[in-house]
């Protein structure tokens, strides 16, 4: 930021606050919410002009969007089922229990055009530019695809691997990746979809152990009947 319009040469002062940059990201939140991490190809969001088409963004509101390009690295930490019902927009339901009646009933919809259902994996990212905890929801067919790319990134303990057999695996913490964007397109109809390749840049900064355990507890800990309704102006604020 420049201080032309200052003028003396105050680079020097003491310190300007107390506590670490962390603490008032943390103090600046508007609510305990966890943002949501979304491809954008087509719909309101791109007629606005709010991010361009093929570009990553975290939805703030309906008129502001967090726009981070069409190439952004993430640390995958951890994972959950999701399914959810947009048919009314003023009470969406969001179900995490895949065995639930909801969540089959929600699924099967969501292979009927126009039904405004989803499901798919949902994970619980760290992005680097944004330096945000977000949830990546992958509940299109082309993303759910995409998505089996990420499950490799995801940490991996002792216990997974004797559980999965896994004979060749070696315990490892979350693995950076990075997301590109592709064009796809087919006859009259085209649309982006998301691209996992290996991340090549180390993450230099992240959140306390404290902060990251604290955001997996709250991701993985889900309501007990699996089942919320909210409104969609409540869906564009928070994942939670």
């Amino acid at each position: 930021m420049s201080t032309s319009l200052v003028p003396i040469d105050l680079t020097q002062l003491p310190s300007t606050q107390v506590g670490t940059d962390e603490t008032f990201t943390e103090l600046a939140k508007s609510g305990d919410f966890l943002g949501r991490l979304q491809l954008y190809t087509k719909g309101k969001a791109i007629d606005k002009g709010l991010i361009r088409p093929g570009h990553y963004g975290i939805p703030e509101s309906a008129d502001d969007i967090v726009d981070l390009g069409d190439t952004i690295d993430i640390i995958p930490f951890a994972r959950r089922p999701k399914a959810i019902d947009m048919s009314d927009k003023e009470a969406i339901i969001v179900c995490h229990d895949h065995e639930s009646a909801e969540f089959k009933r929600i699924a099967a919809e969501a292979l009927e055009k126009e039904s405004h259902c989803m499901y798919g994996p949902s994970f619980l990212v760290f992005e680097r530019s944004s330096g945000r905890f977000l949830e990546f929801f992958c509940g299109s067919k082309s993303t759910r695809s995409e998505a089996k790319k990420i499950y490799s990134y995801l940490p991996l303990s002792e216990a997974q691997i004797a559980a999965r057999e896994l004979s060749d695996a070696e315990p490892h913490g979350p693995l950076p990746l990075t997301l590109k964007s592709r064009l796809v397109e087919k006859g009259t109809y085209s649309w982006h979809v998301p691209v996992v390749v290996k991340c090549s840049t180390p993450f230099t900064k992240l959140p306390s152990m404290d902060m990251i355990v604290r955001e997996i507890e709250r991701f993985v800990n889900v309501k007990d009947d699996g089942v919320e309704k909210v409104s969609e102006e409540e869906t564009n604020r928070r994942a939670r």
